[in-house]
């Protein structure tokens, strides 16, 4: 009497736990921990854009245009990208990454000018970064000031040095050894892959492993997340807010340069702009203006769709002011994923 129902159990189909029951709920948890990825949305957004672009074009697909074209114009956003999600994952926002990159390009280029060579016109472009950052950071912990407002006026400010510093006028690198290995920088490859790519890869993985295992990388996420607790914890905030800034205008100073090395001259009002770009990559790629959240392959990813976007553009024949209206489309449209992925979180919770 006691086995009977485990016989009719195991006879009844119907009653069955085996796998067709447990496999089903596997998949939909396996669709599900994807969707709530933060750089899944632009990253379906990437290869539906990139699919429309290879039907309406056939020179989307080619390597030349993939690999020299787009991958190349997203490289220097990308990188100047690393450093502003850095910020912003921290709690933090940096809007003088576009003039950074034109200041560091046109200092880097003044040095090459002046015959110092390239390594000390890479160290100068580098302490440009260092100096807008360190700047930012300061005024940010010291004085308090807001790091919208504070990153604001370092905007105008370092635009108006670059202009400053040389009148107005570009600066053209000297066609010597040094001149070109700079430009070389910018439009170079090694085994078929550009430079900027290059860099911007070896960048990132570097970035990614100091976010993911390291102590720093957990205290800037626990930064962004909750500040107070941060310093009730011991955490140095102010500290460690200074060391995000200087991070971000040392990248933006490098993808500067790569921008002033493969235009070939440095001008005063390159990267005019780019703190959109910059900013939009970031937040595209699933980074939160309110902290904590973001990934480093998350704006490699953003990057990508804003240059894919862009070289659509041109090969449609488009007009460039499109880009404007695409860009803050995506935008909105990632903003209103990462919304929807907070709240399939909160359900998942409850």
């Amino acid at each position: 009497m006691g086995e009977q129902p485990s016989q009719t159990r195991s006879s009844d189909p119907s009653q069955s736990t085996d796998v067709p029951e447990i496999s089903a709920p596997g998949r939909v948890r396996r669709v599900v921990d994807f969707l709530l990825l933060p750089w899944t949305g632009v990253l379906i957004a990437l290869v539906a854009v990139s699919g429309c672009l290879s039907v309406a074009s056939p020179y989307f697909l080619s390597t030349s245009n993939i690999i020299g074209t787009v991958a190349v114009y997203f490289s220097w956003i990308c990188i100047a990208g690393f450093g502003e999600a850095m910020v912003m994952i921290g709690g933090g926002l940096d809007l003088s990454v576009g003039s950074t990159m034109g200041l560091a390009g046109m200092i880097s280029a003044l040095v090459l000018s002046s015959g110092l060579g390239l390594p000390l016109a890479a160290l100068a472009g580098l302490a440009a970064g260092v100096g807008v950052g360190l700047a930012n950071g300061l005024v940010i912990t010291r004085i308090g000031l807001n790091p919208f407002i504070t990153t604001l006026g370092s905007l105008s400010i370092v635009r108006g040095l670059t202009f400053g510093v040389v009148q107005g006028m570009a600066v053209t690198p000297p066609n010597n050894a040094s001149g070109t290995l700079f430009s070389a920088l910018g439009t170079g490859n090694m085994f078929g892959i550009p430079n900027p790519v290059l860099i911007m890869l070896g960048l990132g993985v570097v970035i990614y492993v100091l976010m993911t295992t390291t102590p720093f990388g957990r205290h800037v996420y626990g930064l962004g997340g909750n500040e107070q607790a941060a310093r009730l914890l011991g955490l140095n905030v102010n500290h460690l807010k200074i060391k995000l800034y200087v991070a971000s205008g040392v990248l933006a100073a490098i993808g500067g340069m790569l921008l002033t090395a493969k235009a070939g001259t440095a001008l005063p009002d390159a990267a005019t702009g780019y703190e959109l770009k910059v900013i939009a990559a970031v937040i595209i790629g699933g980074t939160s203006l309110a902290g904590g959240r973001g990934t480093i392959p998350g704006v490699l990813i953003g990057a990508a769709l804003l240059g894919v976007i862009n070289d659509g553009i041109v090969l449609l024949g488009m007009a460039g002011y499109w880009q404007q209206l695409i860009t803050g489309v995506v935008i909105i449209v990632a903003a209103s994923i990462d919304i929807l992925r907070r709240r399939l979180e909160r359900l998942q919770i409850t």
